[in-house]
């Protein structure tokens, strides 16, 4: 099995079927004048986009951000990327308090700091994103505590807080962490229950982890954990905490092609598997 990594690797990390509740989940942003000086050289192309973020308007703020990070439309910037998402993050909204987190785990455009990191992605977790509750729960398997052994437990409880929201990884590790009774007491049943759970989504791994475990079940729990894994439904992911907002106005400038791809994700150790 290969090594895990967060979900800022990962295309497609959220199930389908979000909805969105229907709120306005970007904030106002306060206090964005103190970035005048690191937006003061973006494009012409977007000046009104530079002065709807400069007034606080989140959106606008996320897009900068955004474009900041991937080079799209100027030159790429990871350490004003931070800033902004920074200044979204503390105004409580979640997508940006997961990327802020990213920034931190790879030490993107700021001094990796994986404290701050837990930090950000507790807080957008506790809100309900399904991905920061992933790579949460990746951060505490794989670095030590103040014992100097990972802290499976708060592991566990965040993979599967993750897997109840249907993410097909923090599935698969939660079946490893049951099979081997890492963070939680050993339940074959529900090591089962949690394979089945990311093979239905095309995890092949988790197919034949699946298998593997029926082997050791006897028939009556076998049973048991076919029904468990058949009456399993995963819980509705609130889109507007989950999902970023369109861009606040379309812009025409031609996407920038410098810049290096995105910092691939540090490598884990435990439990042994990509997330």
């Amino acid at each position: 099995m290969a090594d895990p990594t967060t979900t800022q690797a990962l295309p497609n990390p959220v199930p389908a079927g979000a909805r969105a509740t229907g709120k306005s989940a970007v904030p106002q942003v306060a206090g964005m004048n103190t970035l005048q000086a690191e937006l003061g050289n973006l494009p012409p192309a977007l000046a009104k986009v530079k002065i709807a973020a400069l007034e606080g308007d989140g959106t606008a703020v996320w897009d900068l951000a955004t474009r900041e990070a991937d080079g799209r439309g100027m030159p790429r910037d990871l350490s004003v990327a931070a800033k902004l998402f920074e200044k979204l993050a503390s105004s409580g909204y979640a997508p940006a308090q997961y990327k802020l987190a990213g920034h931190y785990e790879k030490g993107s455009g700021v001094v990796r700091d994986l404290d701050k990191a837990k930090l950000w992605y507790g807080r957008a977790a506790e809100q309900g994103h399904a991905r920061s509750m992933h790579n949460l729960a990746v951060l505490y398997a794989e670095n030590p505590a103040a014992n100097g052994k990972p802290d499976f437990a708060s592991a566990a409880s965040w993979f599967r807080q993750g897997a109840e929201f249907g993410v097909r990884d923090s599935q698969y590790n939660l079946g490893v962490l049951y099979a081997r009774g890492l963070g939680l007491t050993q339940d074959l049943i529900q090591s089962y229950a949690w394979f089945s759970a990311a093979a239905s989504q095309g995890d092949d791994d988790a197919g034949k982890k699946r298998d593997d475990v029926a082997n050791k079940l006897s028939p009556a729990d076998l049973a048991s954990a076919k029904s468990l894994a058949a009456n399993f439904k995963p819980r509705k992911i609130d889109a507007a905490v989950n999902e970023p907002p369109a861009p606040k106005m379309p812009v025409s400038a031609p996407m920038s092609l410098l810049g290096a791809p995105m910092p691939g994700a540090v490598p884990f150790t435990a439990p042994p598997r990509r997330s």
